[in-house]
Order: C-alpha cells, then sequence, then structure tokens
C-alpha cells in the first residue's frame, strides 16, 4: 500500500495508480494514507486520489471500480478535479449548523445566494473530508458534500482557419444557410436594453469590440480567457465601429460569469439575475458518454433563478449541447438536460450537421458553427479576432443573441414562451435528411437538430405578437417500483406504464430513473407517450458508471401533445457480461392549458418593509382582479365563485382592484418587516382567468 506515495504527474504513475486499482477492485477501497478517499461530491460519489490532502486546495484522480472494462483492460483514472477545504451543506436551519460545527473551532459558516445552502469552511481538505463523515452520519442523505470542482469542457474546437467572414450572420454564398437576423437588424432590433451574461472562464473587458456592452454590475470579478471572449464575441460584439465583426445582438450589454466549483457554477447561475436576462454557457462535463449529474446546490440555484430572475419572468439558461459526436448524448449533461435549459447543437455552412454534434432528446434547436466548410469569426484575446472559432461553444452565444433580440422585441417573455418561440420558429435545416419526422403534435423533428435551426427573423416577429403562455400546470406518476431483475444481453427487456389522468398540452417531460446496475453503459432507455411519439434517452455505450440514481432525464420531443394516457418506459440490456435491477421510476410531465388564460402577474421584486408593485397585464378589460399569496407553495385550490382553480395552497387574498381597459392594473402592496427570505407563491385571478404562479423570495 505504497504505491500512491509516488508523485501523480507522470504517465508512469497512472500506470501505478492503474495496477494499484485492479489489484483491489474486487475489494471495497477505504480511506488509506496514501490519500485515497471516498468522497459525495454531489455530482458523483466514488473514490478519489488526492495529491495533497493536507493544503487547503488539491488536485485530485477519481478512481472507481468499473474502471475495468469488461475484458479486464484498466481506464486511466480521470483527471483535472480540484478539491477544497470546503463543503456545501444543505439546511433549513443556520443554527442548527452552528450547532453541528461548533466541536470544530476552526469551522466556519459562510451563507450562499442560493436560499438554504451554506459553505463551512476549514482548514485543509482532509479536514473538509473528516468533517463531511461526521455531518453525513447527522444530516438526511444530500444533504452535505464536497465542494469540488471537476474537469469540464468547454464547447469548442479548434480548427484551420478559413474565410474570416460572418457567414453565419450573413450568408454570401447561400443566403438560406445562415441564422436569418438581418430582418430583425433592419427592423432596428439589436438586443438594446438586454444583459448576456457569458458563463465561461472570463471575457477580455478592453477588447475594442467588447468594451462598450460591459456592463460591470451584473458581473463577477476573475480573469479573462480566450474561450469565453470569443463566445462574448459572437453574441455581442460592436458594430459599426471599424474594427472586426459584429455580434448577433450588438445592441445588447454583457456581464461577465465564471464556472468553477459546484458552488462557483451556482453563484454565477444566481449572480444578479435582476440585471442580467440570459446566461450563455458554452461548457459542460467532459463528452466521454457518461453520464454526469448536477450537485443539489447548483440544480436549486437554476430553479431559483427561473423562479425569480427577471421578476418573476425567468432567467434564460442557452446551454452548448456538446462535442461528443454520436457516442456521446445531450441526455447525459444534466445541464443541458434540464427543461430549464435550452440546449443547441451545431450545423456548419452547408447546412448540416457537424461532426462533432451530439443527438438526444433534451437538444431544442441548433444553430450555425464550424464543421461543414468554414469555421467562425469572432473576437479573441489580445483585442485580436480569429476565424477558427466553432463547437456547439459557438452555436451557444449564437442562439443567446437571438433570445437577447427577441426580448428587445417583447420584454415580458417568459422563460418558457422563450422556449415555445423557438420551436414555432424554427427553419428546417438539412431538409433532405433521412431522419426528420412529424412529431405527435405536427412538428418537424429531427434527432441531430431537435425542432430545426435557429431563425432569428421569425423568431423576433412571432415574439413581438406573441401571447404568454398560460400558468405552469404539472402531472406526475410519482414513485413507480418495478424491483425487477433486467434480463442480460436481451433486446426485449422490460417495459413499464404509467397512466397520466391529466389531459393537458406537454411542454416538457422528466423521467426520474433508478437502476442498479454496475455498468450502465449497457441499458438502452426509451420513453414513449400516449400518442406513440419516442424518446431515446440512453443508447449501449462504454459508460461503467454505477447506478442510475435518481438520474433525471428531460424529454422536449413531445412538445404540444396530450399529457393524458399511457406513457411506456422501456429498458434493455444491450451488453452480457452484467446483471442489474430496475428499482422505480417516476414521469414529471409539464405543460399548460390550451383554455386557459394569458393572464400575466409580474413584480420587479419585494424587499421586506417596503412597498412591492406587482404588475397585471393581458387580463379582461374593467374587470375586478384579485391577487393571493400562499406561505406553503404550488397546489390545486378550486374557486367556485370565479370559476377557476388556483395555483397555489391555502391562499389569502392580498388585494383587490378593477384592471383598466386594456386588462391592466397595478397593485402596491405594504411588504410587513421581517419577511426577508421567505417564500412566498403569489396568483391573481378574475372571473374566469387566472394568471402564472408566481414565486418570489422576499429580499
Amino acid at each position: 500500500m505504497t504505491l500512491l506515495i509516488l508523485s501523480v504527474h507522470s504517465m508512469a504513475t497512472y500506470s501505478i495508480l492503474i495496477t494499484f486499482f485492479c489489484a483491489f477492485q474486487s475489494q471495497p477501497l477505504v480511506e488509506s494514507e496514501e490519500g485515497v478517499h471516498f468522497v459525495d461530491t454531489g455530482f458523483e460519489k466514488s473514490f478519489f486520489y488526492i495529491e495533497t490532502p493536507e493544503a487547503f486546495q488539491s488536485k485530485a484522480w477519481r478512481l472507481h471500480k468499473n474502471e475495468v472494462d469488461k475484458e479486464g483492460f484498466p481506464v486511466a483514472p480521470l483527471s483535472g478535479y480540484q478539491f477544497f477545504n470546503r463543503l456545501v451543506v444543505e439546511s433549513d436551519s443556520r443554527t442548527n449548523l452552528v450547532r453541528l460545527i461548533s466541536e470544530f473551532s476552526d469551522a466556519h459558516l459562510e451563507e450562499l445566494e442560493t436560499p438554504g445552502f451554506y459553505l463551512i469552511h476549514v482548514n485543509t481538505v482532509l479536514e473538509a473530508i473528516s468533517l463531511y463523515s461526521v455531518l453525513a452520519l447527522q444530516l438526511e442523505k444530500g444533504k452535505v458534500y464536497l465542494d469540488v470542482k471537476r474537469p469540464l469542457s468547454f464547447r469548442s474546437i479548434p480548427s484551420d482557419p478559413d474565410l474570416d467572414q460572418q457567414w453565419h450572420l450573413i450568408n454570401a454564398l447561400d443566403g438560406n444557410h445562415d441564422v436569418n437576423v438581418e430582418g430583425a437588424w433592419s427592423a432596428g432590433i439589436t438586443g438594446n436594453g438586454v444583459v448576456i451574461g457569458i458563463v465561461d472562464a472570463g471575457v477580455e473587458i478592453a477588447h475594442p469590440d467588447l468594451i462598450g456592452g460591459y456592463n460591470a454590475q451584473g458581473s463577477q470579478i476573475g480573469g479573462l480567457s480566450s474561450h469565453g471572449t470569443s463566445c462574448a464575441g459572437v453574441a455581442v460584439a460592436t458594430a459599426n465601429n471599424g474594427q472586426g465583426g459584429a455580434g448577433i445582438a450588438y445592441g445588447a450589454e454583457w456581464s461577465k460569469l465564471y464556472i468553477g466549483t459546484s458552488s462557483e457554477i451556482a453563484d454565477a447561475f444566481g449572480h444578479r439575475n435582476n440585471i442580467n436576462d440570459i446566461k450563455s454557457n458554452s461548457w459542460g462535463p467532459i463528452d466521454d458518454g457518461r453520464i454526469a449529474y448536477m450537485s443539489t446546490l447548483e440544480s436549486s440555484a437554476l430553479a431559483n433563478a427561473i423562479n425569480v430572475g427577471r421578476s418573476g419572468l425567468g432567467e434564460i439558461f442557452v446551454f452548448a449541447a456538446g462535442n461528443g459526436g454520436t457516442s456521446d448524448r445531450t441526455d447525459y449533461d444534466s445541464y443541458a438536460s434540464s427543461r430549464y435549459t435550452i440546449a443547441v447543437g451545431a450545423i456548419g455552412d452547408n447546412d448540416t450537421r457537424a461532426p462533432y454534434n451530439e443527438q438526444g432528446s433534451s437538444m431544442l434547436v441548433v444553430t450555425q458553427s464550424s464543421g461543414n466548410n468554414r469555421d467562425i469569426y469572432t473576437t479573441t484575446v489580445g483585442s485580436s479576432y480569429t476565424n477558427s472559432f466553432g463547437g456547439t461553444s459557438s452555436a451557444c452565444p449564437l442562439a443567446a443573441g437571438t433570445i437577447a433580440l427577441m426580448l428587445e422585441a417583447n420584454p415580458n417573455l417568459t422563460w418558457r414562451d422563450v422556449q415555445a418561440i423557438l420551436i414555432e420558429s424554427a427553419r428546417k435545416c438539412d431538409p433532405n435528411n433521412a431522419n426528420w419526422t412529424t412529431s405527435a403534435a405536427g412538428y418537424d423533428l429531427n434527432i441531430n437538430y431537435g425542432y430545426g435551426a435557429v431563425d432569428a427573423g421569425s423568431a423576433v416577429s412571432l415574439a413581438a405578437t406573441w401571447l404568454n403562455l398560460p400558468p405552469e400546470i404539472l402531472a406526475t406518476s410519482g414513485q413507480v417500483m418495478i424491483n425487477q431483475q433486467i434480463p442480460d444481453n436481451d433486446l426485449v427487456g422490460l417495459n413499464s406504464v404509467a397512466t397520466i389522468t391529466e389531459d393537458f398540452i406537454v411542454e416538457s417531460v422528466e423521467l426520474v430513473l433508478n437502476v442498479a446496475h454496475a455498468n450502465i453503459g449497457d441499458l438502452w432507455v426509451r420513453l414513449t407517450s400516449p400518442s406513440g411519439q419516442h424518446s431515446v434517452l440512453a443508447k449501449v455505450r462504454d459508460d461503467f458508471t454505477d447506478d442510475y440514481d435518481n438520474f433525471l432525464f428531460t424529454s422536449m420531443r413531445h412538445w404540444g401533445e396530450s399529457s393524458q394516457g399511457d406513457w411506456i418506459v422501456e429498458i434493455h440490456d444491450g451488453d452480457g457480461g452484467t446483471v442489474g435491477l430496475w428499482e422505480d421510476f417516476q414521469i414529471n410531465i409539464y405543460g399548460h392549458d390550451a383554455n386557459a388564460s394569458s393572464m400575466v402577474l409580474s413584480t420587479p421584486g419585494i424587499t421586506s418593509g417596503t412597498t412591492a408593485v406587482l404588475d397585471i397585464a393581458q387580463g379582461a378589460p374593467s374587470s375586478l382582479t384579485y391577487i393571493g399569496y400562499s406561505l406553503i407553495g404550488p397546489g390545486v385550490t378550486p374557486v367556485p365563485s370565479l370559476g377557476v382553480s388556483l395555483g397555489i395552497l391555502n391562499p389569502v387574498l392580498l388585494s383587490t382592484m378593477l384592471s383598466d381597459i386594456n386588462g391592466s392594473a397595478t397593485f402596491f402592496v405594504n411588504v410587513p418587516n421581517g419577511a426577508y427570505g421567505r417564500n412566498v407563491w403569489l396568483q391573481a385571478a378574475q372571473n374566469s382567468l387566472v394568471s402564472n404562479v408566481l414565486p418570489v423570495v422576499v429580499q
């Protein structure tokens, strides 16, 4: 047990690590003096070799019993992890946390921006691991984990330079093979009044094509990177200044936000969402075909940004779909496979799939990038330019910039409306591709392209006259118990049916899956709707990860269908040698009532001890309008006197007034002192009409 004392900076050491690992693959690894520790990172639980555990931060390598393939050949430990001297803890009682860590004299507590989450700082990585082992016994499962930076890949593929023209904006060789932005620009729509956050490793603020649009108030402090600078240029590079090119939303402002550990990513998700409207994320987990969980802190920060960002309309998150080609899928990436995000893939200047572009049921649309003949011309560090940018890294900010144009045309769009408009306005790219089908709801749909290519001109035109979607509805199967062994190397496998009785228009569908299996890459997973629309969520591949542990798959392929009927989940094992157990699953269906009102409730924010402003739009004219609130949360509460059902539980009447002749009303409500940090759910109602449910955290 002395092998791991050696330095881990050489290929020889990787061999040593593998030798050590193989020798003990059939035995439970335990913490050792050589730096091997079992660690919960919030996104994965595994054994890690930690180079300097006695330091306040350390490089680390992931070890795992399944890092040996079925032929017995070892797979190198995964590098790129960074451990720190801190823990993430979720708790509804700060007092209780202070009590729990009181025995650790060097520990101190930091409250995070995401409500209910804290960082506990100690002196060393080893102390953080020791403290974790204590707190994990006293807190609920999943409520404490180390704040670890995992290896992330930027979604671009460098290549040789070609033409230095911005063909993705205006394609002189074929005007049908670009993002079609000229119509929006001609109408004076350039993103004015919108702020795009570039979530990356930094942006060169002083770049002459970027400095004019920099929003310091919406930004975080940090360094710069060529990748982030190039992404920013695609979205917002200044026009008409005699330098370089232009961003698609050249009238928008931009901020710089930073990726890193779980807490740093969560901070970026939650940072100044009263200023930032859109957050462009050209990064993600390594494109190796393995599933990648999101920590509870990150997922909570994401949900919170959706619920309270942009005064309750929801922060818009755009993610690069990934560069793993056909060996990876967006479905395995918990960031790109979230109903809260817009996963964007890539097509090239021939209007066909970029070779690196992934497939997946969670990918919504594609935009132009490298991959056919020409790459993307944009800004880079050193106040310079490059004509060799690309990958889904470039596709992502092009979509984010398009959304900025949409928000200038209609600032009242919610995050769900943005998704809807992108689907409704998408162009059928590569029309001769054999994978095009018509969805059960009548949309063009392609596993390579989602709903098609972003069409900026059409999206802006549609946004300008768009009526917001009705309030969101949720129907769930609840936990469906299976507890059946999955036949090994059997293409028939198992299937189960969950019946949904509610009937509404589907927007997105989640499958929460629990399977005990030592090589989940053996498993093929598919979801089928009552209309017969299929969503393949996982294919057979080289993923030696243990288990699907409440893994969340998301499909966007059922948009516009009816929710009612039998939803079928199928799993089969496509590779022999390992037997697994399908434990349970849950289906969550989100959508809206086609016959519901489009009345919109919004607020610029609610602060304790002040007067809050609540705005009603698109209601019935000259009608008595009610606003109620709940301190419990969403639910169904019938109000027979109005002929409606509210979407909040135990509602309390807050105020009433008449709407004006346009169906609008503005309420002024006194907020009590001491309400800071309270979660409140608001909803407005008129006779036969209800608004969206507006979740707010009192500031």
